[in-house]
């Protein structure tokens, strides 16, 4: 590396620069106010006659070189010197000497050659390249939308309103000072993208995606960057788009190395296991666009095969986007030997994630990550085959009970007691193609009707027994899956809140048949919503795939039956507890006995307000851990903690606190809130929880 003190006219000035700016870097954004303050310093330059630092300019020599010209490619500086050109360009359009015009030109925008890659001084970015050219040239410009326009034109007005000469100010440009950094590595491109990040991390933040490019596409000369560009780089932008390039980068990542990758480590870890694995750059890039069909068939529901892209759209509706990997290596591996193996397995997945989904509901992360990663890694190196079965084996088989397979029993009874209402839509939709073999309907064309409706007017009050039995009810059962069904989108929702005989009318006529059936009901009252919640729960359990029966143990300590009891953290709200309660809280080095999960809820409230009592009191009043529902506090959120008992269906008082919590909530959504609360406070890591069997 060799740096130099020099003025810029000097640096850019000579016969034999040409300046390349790499086709992978950003578009020239300098704006009117950035030029203004390079302008002033100029005008004060020429007044104190006083020399202005303007920064430093690193590149390095290129190998393709002509017999008279040599390539410098900017690895920083680029806006600074594209600035700089623009500036001569208009003080050369102001200037009216013919003699010191031509000086400009040949000086420092263009060489004396026909040669299209040496006769302009600096080579742009292909967004830039047409504007910048034009400007040069005094050719018609087309595209005045652009940095490079605005700027020149800005410069113009603003050497016009300074009254000084315009030659006056050519003469003190030669007093802007830069550093010149030649970083003379020869073909060691791996230090030039070293001293690349180390600039970059002081600017603007380049995302992911932009290091990971700019790390594949260095090359030695503009000419390779630029096939690399072109042939590779922007077709997968086309291809993904740019706003998922890290997204996709970071899942190709995965790909390879099975493991979880966080954003601000995509782009380390990329660079780190490619130089360790030795690869080359282009097979990379190869690599990289042959994956990125199948990414987009993914994430934009584009399969050519119409079954695989429905169970693509369910998936992406159940958001698993951490899946992703496993999808593209299922699709580039096997679309084209066999595809109806690959609809079975699609179809596996799909169920397998709605009721991972509904079991868990604030699961995913790294459980699921974990599970996806093991398969990768399995299938990569051949243990495990890929086949229907042999991936039906592995789910069933999960290393840790927070990413197991749901079986039927923790799939009915998780959807009888409450299901979020888009998951609900999955499953009532998947009943229906399962029975009927009708034509799949788009999801978002499908709404769920809540038929004992969300808000409950006199008359289903009076229909539920009154006011008490109603909340009772309506507590009990309201996202129970039996009171859930499909409609499509020309109902009327006017009429969700009639008296039932009214509503049964326009129920019958829904073109769903597990709507449809509903018709038959005289009334809808508890006995009437048990008795489908038994049955759709049922035959929601047949139309979807089931885990086999385990044959592995889970990967815990001395575990010796598929629940071990022991500690876990309070964070994981996806392990099932069903069956099981807590004994005890550890929170530091204390011990605090509990007995059932509603005190668990109580005593974290209780530890929480002791810690903090004002954050206690605001996150009570902004009824920032609340239900999905809006029966007691109307039209607001049902509270979980308040001091109003009318509020709560159930109040259960919190220690001493004059708070209490609601008391007709599940094991798993005391869980939940629990979780919430100590997020809130920064001190869920903190806190775990002591189980036994039940």
């Amino acid at each position: 590396m060799k740096a130099t003190e020099t003025n810029v006219l000097n640096f850019i000035g000579g016969f034999d620069k040409v300046f390349i700016i790499p086709p992978f870097q950003r578009n020239y954004e300098w704006e009117k106010e950035q030029c203004s303050e390079l302008f002033d310093d100029i005008i004060k330059a020429y007044k104190n006659k006083k020399a202005h630092y303007l920064g430093n300019v690193v590149y390095y020599v290129g190998k393709n070189n002509g017999a008279s010209y040599n390539e410098y490619i900017l690895v920083d500086g680029q806006q600074r010197v594209t600035t700089i050109l623009l500036l001569l360009c208009a003080l050369r359009d102001s200037i009216t000497t013919e003699s010191t015009i031509n000086s400009v030109n040949k000086r420092y925008l263009m060489n004396d050659t026909n040669d299209n890659r040496f006769r302009v001084r600096l080579k742009q970015t292909s967004y830039d390249s047409q504007s910048f050219m034009s400007i040069i040239d005094k050719t018609p410009i087309q595209n005045e939308d652009n940095n490079v326009v605005k700027n020149y034109y800005e410069f113009k007005k603003l050497i016009e309103s300074s009254n000084v000469d315009p030659v006056d100010l050519y003469e003190a440009v030669p007093r802007l000072e830069i550093v010149e950094v030649n970083l003379q590595i020869e073909d060691n491109l791996e230090a030039i993208q070293t001293v690349f990040e180390k600039i970059n991390s002081t600017g603007k933040a380049l995302s992911p995606a932009d290091l990971i490019r700019n790390y594949l596409l260095l090359a030695n000369t503009s000419a390779e960057q630029e096939r690399l560009y072109e042939d590779y780089w922007v077709k997968i932008e086309q291809m993904v788009s740019n706003d998922n390039i890290t997204r996709f980068s970071r899942d190709f990542l995965v790909m390879n190395i099975f493991d979880d990758v966080p954003e601000k480590q995509i782009y380390k870890t990329f660079k780190e296991h490619f130089t360790q694995k030795g690869a080359l750059h282009i097979d990379i890039l190869r690599d990289m666009y042959k994956y990125s069909k199948f990414f987009a068939w993914a994430k934009f529901e584009k399969c050519p095969n119409k079954e695989i892209n429905r169970h693509l759209q369910i998936l992406n509706f159940l958001k698993t986007e951490d899946v992703f990997p496993l999808y593209i290596y299922l699709l580039a591996e096997l679309y084209d030997i066999n595809v109806s193996e690959l609809t079975k397995i699609f179809r596996l997945l799909s169920d397998f994630m709605l009721r991972y989904r509904i079991v868990a509901p604030s699961g995913g992360g790294g459980a699921l990550r974990a599970v996806v990663q093991q398969l990768l890694e399995g299938l990569s190196s051949n243990v495990i085959k890929l086949t229907y079965d042999d991936i039906l084996f592995e789910l069933s088989n999960s290393a840790t009970p927070s990413g197991r397979f749901p079986s039927d029993e923790e799939f009915k009874s998780v959807l009888m007691e409450s299901v979020n209402t888009n998951y609900a839509r999955v499953v009532l939709l998947k009943i229906e193609e399962h029975e009927r073999k009708n034509i799949p309907v788009p999801l978002d064309k499908v709404t769920i009707e809540h038929l004992m409706p969300q808000t409950l007017s006199d008359w289903w009050i009076n229909n539920l027994g009154g006011k008490e039995e109603s909340e009772r009810i309506y507590e009990n059962y309201i996202n129970c899956i039996g009171n859930l069904s499909p409609i499509s989108q020309g109902y009327n929702s006017s009429n969700s809140n009639k008296p039932w005989s009214e509503k049964v009318k326009h129920i019958k006529d829904v073109q769903f048949v597990v709507t449809s059936q509903i018709a038959n009901n005289n009334n809808w009252k508890e006995d009437d919503i048990m008795r489908r919640n038994e049955d759709i729960s049922t035959r929601a359990c047949e139309a979807t795939i089931s885990p086999l029966d385990r044959t592995r143990k889970y990967q815990t300590k001395n575990s010796s039956s598929e629940f071990e009891a022991g500690i876990y953290p309070v964070s994981d709200t996806s392990t099932s507890m069903n069956g099981v309660k807590p004994n005890a809280i550890v929170y530091k080095f204390d011990i605090i006995k509990v007995s059932t999960w509603k005190e668990f809820f109580c005593k974290i409230c209780e530890l929480v307000y002791d810690y903090d009592k004002i954050l206690f009191e605001k996150i009570v009043s902004q009824n920032n851990i609340h239900k999905a529902t809006s029966t007691k506090n109307y039209p607001e959120k049902d509270p979980i903690i308040s001091m109003d008992t009318y509020k709560l269906v159930s109040a259960n008082p919190i220690g001493r606190t004059g708070y209490f919590s609601e008391g007709t909530i599940s094991s798993t959504r005391a869980r939940v809130y629990a979780k919430q609360l100590l997020d809130i406070y920064g001190l869920t890591d903190k806190f775990a929880v002591a189980i036994g069997e039940e």
